[in-house]
């Protein structure tokens, strides 16, 4: 590492800059924590703030808003399977069946230790590889944002429990939908049948909350109003996993961490991608006795370990080339030019003060969120003691208010509605709700780097594919996953 990073750590016990992590911090937990109040609208509430403080302090404030509202996000999709954020959605999975089965603090626990690691492992790449890391997105173009795409929707097959037909199904409807709304390219309007509310296509937090939230409060309202979640009304308060539990969980967490990592360099990919190639990732390397779909711990600590691993790395093609690896990136991206800051290599060369107080500063709030978590957790876990006949009518509240909070559009409010529905009779019949909600995460992707490539290549995106290394081993490895994808795992041996 550069001895010039070492001479800025001493920055961030600067007063303001303290005072900042802490607030990025709390309001991230917070707000990530509610289903629809997802952590970009976080940073953006924020950004008023940051006004009144010099741009390191500013830009501190905000990045530790993201750190923690990526976790934060992660405590509703644990305990309440409604996820705060889309980059937990597929902890909700293994999160919510550990709450059931009367673990909702050990999955917590695994949850913090997954989070605070991968979020201050990300920060160190950050800190040390920024310049050579944004070489390797520059290397991505059309070709490989589509095939990036098509990698996340094969693991489609992975977390289709019980039925592979029936997840490749449930993938499609979701390619398909995601297609609704007026193209951008063209302004036709696609299966838009005259309702207005379709006009914007269908968005991302509609469908987040609508097929985990409102569709696990209708499921929960089907029980004995009295009982609770978990079925049990004592919590352990050991928030912080033991040595033994770590050991146990290393590999999980590894792979975690190296997906989140590479996925947060490329552009447009993030958490909502990263969380899903980790998962099937995890359940392909499965052995005998694992229960994946049923509580699996492994699984967990995979999704977990992902989202927050992508946070420091995303920030990377910003801060060098000045392209945002995801919606929180952006809206930094705009706090920085607001506040002066070029990115660029030139900001290195100019600011190296405050480019490497915010990346010190940013590390620093991913163990402040250590401890917060702490006291947040033990708040949050009494959700799992509250009967069903509160719960469930609480979350469809929340549902609502989130999904208005968050698009200010009452449309997107019938929209969730209509994904919960779905949701919950795609429940009853044993359909993936994770792959509908790959589809409508990736169709967009796959959709635009398809449209981009015919372009640059003239219609032949084969021969134009042939020639690009990256692409070949993109294809390469989608055509090894489908493949396995259909052999008999070892885990769901009996």
């Amino acid at each position: 590492m550069d001895f010039i990073a070492f001479n800025y750590l001493g920055n961030i016990f600067d007063v303001a800059n303290l005072l900042a992590m802490l607030l990025g911090v709390l309001v991230g937990l917070v707000i990530g924590a509610i289903p629809g109040l997802s952590p970009p609208m976080a940073i953006a509430l924020m950004i008023p703030v940051s006004f009144q403080f010099p741009p390191e302090t500013a830009l501190i404030l905000l990045v530790s808003c993201f750190a923690a509202g990526i976790y934060g996000g992660s405590f509703s999709a644990i305990l309440l399977r409604a996820p705060g954020t889309s980059a937990s959605a597929a902890s909700s999975i293994e999160g919510y069946e550990m709450t059931r089965r009367g673990k909702a603090i050990q999955a917590i626990r695994i949850s913090t230790f997954a989070s605070v690691v991968g979020g201050i492992i990300s920060g160190i790449v950050l800190l040390i590889l920024a310049p050579p890391l944004a070489q390797v997105a520059l290397l991505f173009g059309p070709a490989e944002y589509f095939l990036v795409a098509i990698l996340g929707l094969t693991a489609i097959a992975s977390v289709s429990f019980g039925s592979v037909f029936k997840g490749l199904l449930s993938g499609a409807f979701g390619l398909l939908i995601s297609t609704i709304g007026i193209d951008q390219y063209s302004g036709f309007p696609r299966f838009t049948f005259d309702f207005v509310g379709f006009e914007a296509g269908l968005g991302i937090l509609p469908a987040i909350i609508g097929l985990f939230a409102f569709a696990q409060a209708l499921e929960l309202s089907e029980g004995d109003a009295k009982n609770t979640i978990s079925g049990v009304q004592k919590l352990s308060w050991r928030i912080w996993p033991d040595l033994a539990e770590i050991f146990n969980l290393r590999w999980s967490f590894i792979r975690g961490w190296g997906v989140g990592l590479i996925m947060g360099i490329i552009p447009a990919a993030g958490g909502s991608v990263a969380q899903w190639i980790a998962y099937a990732w995890e359940i392909r390397r499965a052995k005998p006795g694992d229960k994946f779909g049923e509580g699996e711990p492994k699984g967990l600590a995979a999704t977990e370990g992902s989202n927050n691993g992508v946070t420091g790395t995303s920030l990377v093609p910003m801060f060098v080339l000045g392209i945002p690896g995801g919606i929180s990136a952006a809206v930094i991206f705009g706090a920085l030019m607001i506040h002066g800051l070029q990115p660029g290599l030139r900001l290195f060369k100019n600011s190296p003060e405050i480019i490497y107080t915010i990346m010190w500063g940013f590390i620093a709030a991913n163990v402040i969120m250590g401890f917060f978590a702490i006291f947040l957790a033990r708040i949050m876990a009494y959700l799992t003691v509250i009967p069903r006949g509160l719960i469930a009518p609480l979350i469809m509240i929340f549902s609502v208010i989130g999904t208005y909070a968050g698009t200010n559009n009452i449309y997107d409010v019938w929209i969730m509605m209509g994904f919960g529905v779905i949701g919950y009779l795609m429940m009853k019949t044993n359909f993936s709700t994770a792959g509908l909600l790959l589809g409508l995460i990736l169709g967009p992707i796959a959709e635009d780097g398809m449209r981009d490539m015919l372009i640059v290549s003239n219609n032949s995106p084969v021969s134009y594919i042939l020639t690009r290394p990256i692409s070949m081993a993109l294809v390469f490895s989608i055509a090894f996953i489908i493949y396995i994808s259909f052999k008999p795992q070892p885990w769901q041996e009996k």
